[in-house]
C-alpha cells in the first residue's frame, strides 16, 4: 500500500503534539479526519471543502488525489477569511505553485520535520515508508496589534 492508496492514515499523536508545542497553537478542529483517528475535539470526515474552518483547525489532507493543492488553497482562504490559527501536516514539495501562493513570502510559518514521518492506519505504524519529506506548515491568525499596522 501507497500513501495515495488511502486517505486514513493518521499523524502520530506524539508528532502532532510536537509541531503545536513547537507553534504554540493548539487546533480544536481537525478538518481531514474519522472519529478514530481526530487529532482535536472537533472534526470533519466528509465535505471538508465546503465548510467553514473557522476555528483554529489542524490538516493532514488526504493525498489519494496525489495533490495537497486544492486542499491548501482552500485552508489558507479560510485562515484569512476567519483569521484563525490553521496548522498543515503537508508534503515537502516546496517548488509547488501552491508553495509559492499560499505559503511562501510570509504567509505561513514552517517547520521541516527532521526524518520521514511513519504514518498510521488504524492506530498501528504502517509498514509503508514514506518517499518524501513532510513539513508543518502555519498560518498564524492576525492579532488586534497586527490589524493596526
Amino acid at each position: 500500500m501507497k500513501l495515495k492508496d488511502s486517505d486514513y492514515f493518521e499523524t502520530p499523536s506524539t508528532i502532532f503534539l510536537d509541531a503545536c508545542e513547537f507553534f504554540k497553537v493548539y487546533p480544536t478542529l481537525d478538518v481531514c479526519a474519522t472519529k478514530q483517528n481526530t487529532k482535536c475535539q472537533n472534526y470533519y470526515s466528509s465535505n471538508a471543502l465546503e465548510r467553514e474552518f473557522d476555528q483554529d483547525f489542524f490538516m493532514n489532507c488526504p493525498y489519494s488525489n496525489g495533490h495537497p493543492a486544492i486542499w491548501v488553497k482552500y485552508a489558507y482562504l479560510q485562515h484569512v477569511k476567519h483569521n484563525v490559527n490553521g496548522l498543515a501536516l503537508l508534503p515537502s514539495s516546496t517548488g509547488s505553485e501552491y508553495w509559492h501562493n499560499y505559503i511562501f513570502d510570509g504567509k505561513a510559518e514552517i517547520l521541516f520535520w527532521r526524518g520521514r514521518i511513519r504514518f498510521l492506519l488504524d492506530g498501528v505504524k504502517t509498514k509503508f515508508n514514506p518517499t518524501f519529506d513532510s513539513v508543518f506548515v502555519c498560518w498564524r491568525k492576525k492579532t488586534s496589534e497586527a490589524f493596526h499596522n
